[in-house]
């Protein structure tokens, strides 16, 4: 009989591989819980409802809140995903404007089409130098917010993402006074950022510099189990029972009390033992960073903007791109990174895993660095990829134009057409590598040379995206 998904991964985690990926939790023994069959039950007298808590589950939500000094804070077990769906709809009636930043994920997207809303958008800014080089976003500034807000007073709420997902955290608390002189709430993406809370080493979190809604994935950054998140709230701008319904709406009705376990398990420990862990987290982290100095090579990016858990390794000085560098990791050395595009690769962290995985990530990296730098004339050190017929692909923060909006085009006919063909085409569907899951074109969104050169250059590369397959894209039929 054919293998399946148990299986497979029962073998996949057996094989001793270091997960310098998500989640958090790293399948670190000392977060390990019994028998997880168990501990899934529904709701039976008391173990609380999370759609209307009022016991264990309402006072686990309460001591969050008190924590992080929110009005609310709701356990989200449908990952960071629910709780952006939730955060817009809640803010938004069908038909309304919203302002929205373009390096928003997918989720942000879809519920635009959903609720047939008309998005302005405020575009990452050009930083100049290797963040350019590497095609990774820079901040949201709040000049370009306030002036994407000029000339409308009918937009109902500002979406951006902080940190991105490598690491770059925009100026919030500036962000959220734009906009809230307007009236306008802002919700901030923070999945990324559910560790920002338990050191002073990481920047402040959204919900402290003043957003209205801010949402986080425990399992992405924290010892917990996946599609385990939080949201933060404050009222005000924010309707209380707007949000309610949405969380309701979005949420399972069956929530897991698996996973809400062990998000309050994730909890205690950052407010227990994870302090000290932290600290030597941060420690380690540190050390990793020093290490990285001696690399000839590759380099380890780093920006003023960027907060410092996420490792993002750059080969624009070698002959190889991310993905390359990303199997060897995995095929030589048995590191398994978080994601690779164009010429980098994205290792994640966490206070779960312990100096000997930095120090097996560095070492590894420290041999490949060597042996790279071997096959290059010394000449070439520090400069830009010596000249291999290759141009790697990166993310194009392009100003598409736009043919209609989303909702539009999801119910107009579609054809299939070879990628080359595709010039001047309207798309007919999302396209967007898979991760990080953020929208290279939307419904609606006419499809240009650049684009097409790019989607090309990402299929030589090996680089999933979701749109296209075995270079056809679908477009929408003109009428």
């Amino acid at each position: 009989m054919k293998q399946g998904l148990y299986e497979i991964l029962a073998e996949y985690c057996r094989a001793d591989i270091l997960p310098m990926h998500m989640p958090g939790h790293k399948r670190n023994h000392k977060f390990c819980i019994e028998n997880p069959y168990e501990l899934d039950v529904t709701e039976v007298p008391g173990l609380d409802n999370l759609h209307q808590p009022e016991g264990v589950i309402r006072e686990l939500m309460d001591h969050i809140a008190e924590e992080y000094r929110s009005d609310a804070s709701f356990l989200l077990v449908n990952g960071s995903t629910c709780g952006i769906l939730a955060a817009i709809t809640a803010c938004c009636r069908r038909g309304d404007r919203i302002l929205v930043a373009r390096n928003c994920h997918k989720a942000v997207y879809n519920a635009i089409r959903l609720l047939e809303l008309r998005p302005v958008y405020v575009y990452p800014s050009a930083e100049g130098g290797e963040m350019d080089t590497l095609g990774i976003a820079g901040i949201i500034s709040p000049e370009d917010v306030e002036g994407a807000l000029e000339g409308y007073t009918d937009i109902s709420c500002a979406v951006i993402t902080s940190p991105t997902y490598e690491g770059i955290v925009s100026p919030v608390a500036a962000i959220a006074d734009v906009v809230h002189n307007r009236k306008i709430p802002l919700i901030v993406d923070e999945a990324h950022g559910a560790h920002f809370h338990w050191h002073e080493t990481f920047p402040d979190t959204a919900l402290t510099e003043g957003a209205d809604i801010v949402i986080e994935s425990l399992h992405k950054t924290l010892p917990a189990l996946t599609q385990t998140g939080v949201l933060h709230a404050r009222y005000g701008l924010v309707k209380e029972a707007f949000l309610t319904w949405s969380l309701q709406t979005y949420q399972s009705s069956s929530p897991s009390y698996l996973l809400m376990a062990g998000a309050e398990r994730c909890f205690s420990y950052l407010l227990g033992e994870g302090r000290t862990e932290m600290q030597r987290y941060v420690s380690d982290l540190e050390w990793f960073q020093q290490k990285m100095k001696e690399l000839k090579v590759l380099r380890l990016f780093r920006s003023r903007w960027k907060e410092p858990s996420k490792l993002v390794i750059a080969t624009d000085r070698t002959p190889v791109h991310g993905r390359e560098l990303a199997d060897r990791l995995r095929e030589v050395y048995r590191i398994e990174t978080e994601m690779s595009c164009g010429d980098y690769v994205i290792a994640m962290t966490s206070v779960a895993d312990e100096r000997k995985s930095f120090e097996k990530l560095a070492s590894a990296l420290r041999e490949i660095d060597r042996e790279l730098a071997a096959k290059l004339d010394r000449q070439a050190f520090g400069s830009v990829r010596p000249t291999d017929g290759k141009k790697s692909f990166c993310y194009d923060w392009h100003r598409p134009e736009s043919g209609m909006y989303s909702f539009e085009a999801a119910y107009l006919k579609k054809r299939r057409v070879p990628l080359h063909e595709a010039v001047g085409e309207l798309a007919a569907e999302p396209v967007y590598p898979y991760p990080p899951g953020i929208p290279l074109l939307v419904e609606g969104e006419k499809i240009l040379k650049e684009m097409v050169e790019l989607l090309e250059r990402a299929a030589s590369q090996q680089i999933s995206v979701h749109g296209v397959a075995d270079g056809f894209i679908n477009v929408l039929v003109k009428e």
